[in-house]
């Protein structure tokens, strides 16, 4: 379970959160809210890629010293290299975190073809799928992911919740976390939709 208390977030005069509280206990959580809302944003700091001006986000029960280690996300606001391939990012994320190459990832996601492409030559949807296989081939007991679905195939869409059905199977612990504006198909899959 995430617990967030007292948050407060702001850009220059915009106020996004202030003493905002929630509990995320459900172990699949969709978080619906209009564009602009923070959605974005509060994963980011769940992840520990954005600081709060002040607040507490507990991962059951403790403050995670390393997010890194048990966090991982997905989203469009995490700039990666454009000028590197995508194999070439795969394999820094392999090298400096000790994952495996994610050869059963990058062969459901039918994005073989594209590993030799630079990342800013990859269409929207292949761009999604890389950022994809880069948080879930680690493996980390909290997963979190920005509009999963935006810009997938249908295919892809299919194979991402055959794997977010059993993401959780093998963890004493953990949850997923995403933002989506079309959670039906989430739903379905046993996600429970919080408004922000």
């Amino acid at each position: 379970m995430i617990e967030v208390s007292g948050l407060h977030k702001q850009f220059s005069q915009n106020i996004l959160y202030k003493d905002y509280r929630i509990s995320f206990t459900a172990p699949r959580v969709c978080i619906e809210a209009p564009n602009g809302q923070g959605k974005t944003t509060l994963l980011m700091m769940l992840a520990g890629l954005e600081q709060p001006q002040s607040g507490q986000i507990l991962f059951a029960g403790k403050v995670l010293s390393e997010p890194y280690k048990q966090v991982a996300i997905a989203s469009d606001r995490i700039a990666l290299p454009e000028f590197l391939t995508a194999k070439q990012i795969i394999n820094l994320t392999v090298s400096s975190l000790g994952c495996d190459w994610p050869t059963a990832l990058i062969s459901g996601f039918n994005f073989s073809d594209f590993l030799a492409t630079r990342f800013d030559a990859l269409s929207s949807g292949n761009q999604k799928k890389c950022q994809l296989i880069l948080a879930l081939m680690r493996g980390a007991p909290y997963l979190l992911l920005d509009e999963p679905s935006a810009a997938l195939d249908q295919a892809s869409i299919i194979y991402l919740l055959g794997l977010l059905d059993n993401y959780l199977a093998d963890k004493a612990h953990g949850q997923i976390i995403i933002t989506c504006h079309e959670p039906a198909p989430f739903i379905e899959h046993g996600f429970e939709c919080v408004p922000l």
